[in-house]
């Protein structure tokens, strides 16, 4: 069924005369990025979901949580071979990463699939395109519109053309402009996030989770996401929306012992603060270290000179009794 993405998982079943029978496992089995199901797992939470969509999409439709209803992220493709016998092959794939139905108050609907990018795919409109077509293959009774949103996680941020009359030279555009279908695709570039935030309207914690990752995409410390987002000061998040966020500041929380009931936001900052601490303590304990050879003096002299704090003194000479053993 084409190619699909690295953390795709198909499992293949035939039927022969009536039995199912199981394929045999072939090669290695792909396990899902820790990532992915993370991050997955966060999408498909209606109001997230709900939030996502209608913040790219702001100013041609408003969704609510209530409008959405799950839809199969999979699609059996069925095939009769004659060859003496009659057999069944169904191939089941899961193509999508998250999807829902969006319903509005006519009955109206359309399916709507996110597809999340932790690494850069250069030929994930492409993708999304077979994806939508094989989603409208699979509908049994009738067509609704589809459609594929793409959250691009990674440090390189998605510039191959999105609809395909960009793809061709302007020399052939009269020639396929009545006939080329757009591109259903949309991509939104976390790591430009925190430099765009105007053209978004996000209303839940998605714009907090999101001003965090893409600072830390760009590098900045948390006082320069601060700077460039003073709104997010005092912000809550969820224990999943911290968890996101940890993916890519990387800061010593140990989750399991978090209680529902906590501050999410004042435990991060205290994280911050202890690795900000330990970053100083470091920068501490190399320059004491320096100057003690350079100036052949002993490392706990130094510390004296440079006044530090009994706790930073404590951290610092331990490290160094660490060392010399």
């Amino acid at each position: 069924v084409g190619s699909m993405s690295k953390n795709k998982q198909p499992s293949v079943s035939t039927k022969k005369s009536g039995q199912k029978q199981s394929a045999p496992d072939k090669g290695k089995k792909n396990k899902p990025k820790i990532h992915n199901n993370e991050i997955k797992e966060y999408f498909r939470r209606n109001e997230i979901f709900a939030d996502f969509i209608e913040g790219i999409f702001y100013d041609v439709i408003q969704i609510t949580p209530d409008m959405l209803s799950e839809a199969d992220t999979t699609l059996e493709m069925n095939e009769e071979i004659d060859n003496g016998k009659t057999r069944l092959c169904v191939t089941k794939e899961l193509i999508r990463d998250v999807a829902k139905i969006i319903t509005d108050k006519d009955g109206n609907q359309c399916y709507v699939g996110i597809e999340d990018q932790s690494s850069f795919d250069k030929d994930m409109s492409v993708r999304a395109v077979m994806y939508d077509s094989m989603t409208l293959n699979g509908m049994d009774d009738h067509y609704i519109p589809t459609m594929t949103v793409v959250c691009n996680w990674s440090k390189k941020k998605f510039s191959n053309p999105l609809n395909l009359s960009s793809i061709f030279a302007s020399s052939f555009a009269k020639l396929f402009e009545k006939s080329l279908m757009q591109l259903a695709l949309t991509v939104f570039n976390v790591i430009g996030y925190i430099y765009n935030q105007d053209e978004y309207r996000f209303k839940t914690e998605l714009r907090t989770v999101f001003a965090y990752v893409s600072g830390a995409l760009n590098k900045m410390s948390i006082e320069e996401i601060h700077e460039s987002c003073p709104w997010i000061i005092g912000q809550k998040v969820s224990k999943l929306g911290l968890m996101i966020i940890n993916l890519y500041m990387k800061l010593d929380i140990n989750f399991d012992e978090l209680d529902e009931e906590e501050n999410y936001m004042t435990i991060y900052q205290e994280a911050v603060n202890n690795a900000a601490k330990a970053a100083k303590t470091e920068q501490t304990f190399e320059l004491a270290l320096k100057s003690s050879k350079e100036l052949n003096r002993s490392f706990e002299s130094m510390l004296d000179v440079f006044g530090v704090s009994p706790e930073e003194r404590e951290i610092c000479i331990e490290k160094y009794k660490k060392m010399i053993v």
